[in-house]
């Protein structure tokens, strides 16, 4: 059985001057390159160019107050599960929310009697 997986496509819109930002000033903060690739979800390589000025070298780090909290940061998994318990939440609190109304009725036609 042959299995082939299709490598995603590269998208350079992906890292912006604004990201580089935030980059440069996790690099300036002390952060691993590896954790700073693991925030934004790119490749290593990537961070790499902007430390040695081969991408975005005329742009200025980000202050440290703009920055991304220090690592370790939630896996695509667990990302990807705690927006489903979001969502499972929402859909709780929208059904809540629909028997308040359905409440607030009952109670506005008792007040009308």
């Amino acid at each position: 059985m042959n299995i082939r997986i299709e490598r995603a496509e590269a998208d350079p819109d992906r890292l912006d001057e604004e990201i580089a930002a935030l980059v440069k000033g996790m690099l300036k903060r002390g952060d691993k390159q590896s954790d700073i690739a693991a925030c934004f979800l790119i490749n290593g390589g990537r961070i790499s160019e902007i430390n040695t000025g081969q991408r975005f070298a005329e742009t200025a780090p980000a202050p440290e107050a703009e920055l991304p909290p220090r690592a370790p940061y939630p896996s695509p998994f667990e990302l990807w599960q705690a927006n489903r318990e979001t969502w499972r939440a929402r859909v709780a609190l929208e059904k809540a929310l629909h028997l308040i109304q359905e409440a607030m009725v009952a109670v506005h036609k008792v007040e009308q009697r």
